[in-house]
């Protein structure tokens, strides 16, 4: 009954997430200002001060007002405005669908863009097209945004929002490597202690990894020292990415053989890390999967854990804690193979986005707000945001102006304390990781930082570029509500049996949640995608997208003539990182 009830609810809520409660209409009307001339840049026409309430859907945002810090300040003597933020204490999106219902959202908002809650909000008129604003107010803005990702969130013929960390091909190019998502790291000194005993099994298997886990735990736990021997990232309405970021370690596909798109989830590769977590929490190897993240955060910060299949930069703070307290626990990548043996290969952190931006109808000056699109998303404004005042906290380290570095008074500030006026890196709702990155300066970190900077750089010989795992949908066809529908209500499904795929009978809880998601629409959801997964690759010109199948892969040569494998050098001074397995 209780898992009924909750799955009705969040079935509820699936199809609220499209249908909305009190549709507007798509008639689109646009207040009376001058259009704004293209001869320079959008903001500089702003003449007043005015402030915007801006709501992001997301409870990890907790940066309240620019008005509060040094950024902030300057961002308003560019462009006149002060931005209020606001977010919700949960991710349930209970007040986003709250605004809805009430004719109440602010005059900016920032949904999950990886979601179809961007499409409802257009669809139903209660956005604006920013292409179309920024066409009016902003022309300069329009060389601001990339083809591709233009592309990939248009919906019909125009644009409603402007992603973070969204990583265009303008500044991403296809032979670089990005580090992984998500990683498999463990406590350095108890895997030291595992492999340099006589009997110690390989690591890389699934077997060892085990053994591994059992006897670190025999050894180490105290009455003072608690040992968990893996520990998963938190389990929510979207499912758990610990099992996503295992099955990628084992291979799962998302391309069948003759090129076709396949969900990972229904893969041999995902039901194999599935039944390897059953596995190890049948022998009390897995952390409590009922943990959310301050637990679990809690758990990495006091070094608790000997493995971690976490999101690792959603727990930064608490790697930090863990390798600058009294244990100086350091935590290093692994590398685990299925039982045939494949390479990982792991989703890098390039993608589509995040966070979508948008402007509401209720807002009463579009022609205003764009204008601080505009700054916030071009490369004056993402410097600015990140790095703090040019020529204050940081400088151009070349004339051709392709790297950055910190000033003096940016490392006396650091180190004595008063960065925190600053506001850097808070202002992210449209923030741009493939500019941004390659410019992040290097001559102020300290050793922690440098740790944390290269967590997971080791894993970057097994990371690829997943984004065409990821269709664009069309969305203006008739069938496209009721697809999407069927898919809230089958992530609803999928996301309440998931935890008892883990801890009961995983074929049963498994088989069953496929049976309950084909009741509610799965073909017909795997059969959009793919149209639109082939639809992709043909505007591509790929044939395989699958990168062990596609042209050119090669499996990363990591050993030693010897066979063993070694500590590489990495980092601004020449610190070791490691690569296992």
């Amino acid at each position: 009954m209780k898992r009924a009830a909750a799955l009705l609810i969040a079935c509820m809520l699936g199809l609220a997430a499209l249908c909305g409660c009190t549709p507007r209409g798509s008639t689109l009307v646009y207040p009376d200002y001058p259009n704004t001339p293209a001869d320079n840049d959008s903001w500089t026409y702003i003449d007043e001060e005015f402030t915007i309430d801006w709501y992001v859907d997301y409870s990890w945002f907790t940066y309240q007002s620019t008005a509060a810090d040094i950024i902030g300040q300057r961002v308003k003597e560019l462009t006149g405005v002060t931005i209020n933020f606001t977010s919700p204490v949960q991710n349930d999106s209970t007040n986003l669908n709250l605004m809805i219902s009430g004719d109440t959202l602010p005059d900016v908002i920032s949904v999950r863009a990886y979601q179809q809650r961007p499409a409802q909000l257009a669809l139903e008129g209660y956005v604006y097209p920013v292409d179309e604003l920024a066409r009016r107010w902003a022309p300069t803005l329009l060389d601001r945004i990339e083809p591709d990702i233009a592309d990939y969130y248009s919906i019909g013929d125009h644009l409603y929002g402007l992603p973070n960390c969204a990583y265009s091909e303008k500044y991403v190019d296809k032979a670089d490597k990005w580090e992984p998502n998500g990683a498999m790291l463990v406590r350095k000194d108890w895997y030291e202690w595992y492999t340099s005993q006589p009997d110690a099994m390989d690591i890389t298997t699934k077997a060892g990894l085990k053994d591994a886990m059992t006897r670190v735990r025999a050894q180490f736990q105290t009455p003072s020292q608690r040992v968990v021997p893996m520990l998963l990232d938190e389990f929510t309405g979207e499912g758990n990415q610990s099992i996503t970021w295992l099955s990628q370690y084992f291979a799962a596909p998302f391309e069948d053989e003759n090129g076709n798109y396949v969900d990972s989830r229904f893969t041999d590769q995902y039901f194999e890390a599935l039944t390897y977590l059953s596995e190890l929490y049948g022998a009390g190897l897995l952390s409590g999967l009922s943990n959310d993240s301050d637990a679990i955060g809690q758990i990495i910060s006091r070094g608790e854990a000997f493995v971690t299949l976490v999101t690792p930069q959603n727990y930064t703070t608490n790697f930090t804690a863990a390798y600058r307290g009294s244990h100086n626990v350091e935590y290093i990548p692994l590398i685990v193979r299925n039982d045939a043996g494949d390479d990982p290969i792991l989703q890098d952190m390039t993608g589509r986005g995040w966070l979508l931006s948008m402007i509401t109808k209720n807002c009463e000056r579009p022609d205003l707000v764009i204008k601080v699109f505009d700054f916030l998303y071009s490369e004056e404004g993402q410097r600015l945001t990140n790095f703090g005042i040019e020529n204050d906290t940081w400088r151009w380290a070349d004339e051709s102006h392709t790297s950055i570095e910190w000033t003096d008074k940016y490392i006396s500030q650091k180190l004595g304390g008063g960065l925190e006026n600053y506001g850097l890196e808070q202002l992210n709702v449209l923030y741009n990781p493939a500019y941004i990155v390659p410019l992040m300066p290097v001559n102020a970190l300290q050793d922690y930082e440098l740790y944390i900077k290269n967590l997971k750089r080791p894993l970057s010989a097994f990371s690829y570029r997943y984004t065409m795992s990821w269709p664009k949908l069309d969305k203006t066809t008739d069938e496209y509500t009721s697809v999407v529908n069927a898919e809230a209500n089958c992530l609803a499904v999928w996301s309440e049996y998931l935890p008892d795929m883990v801890s009961g009978d995983t074929r049963t809880q498994y088989d069953t949640a496929v049976a309950q998601m084909k009741r509610r629409g799965l073909d017909d959801v795997l059969a959009y995608y793919a149209q639109a997964y082939a639809a992709g690759k043909e505007e591509a010109g790929i044939g395989r997208a699958w990168i062990p199948a596609a042209e050119g892969y090669t499996s990363p040569t990591l050993r030693n003539a010897d066979g063993s494998y070694s500590d590489t050098p990495v980092g601004a001074n020449g610190d070791p990182y490691y690569l296992l397995g």
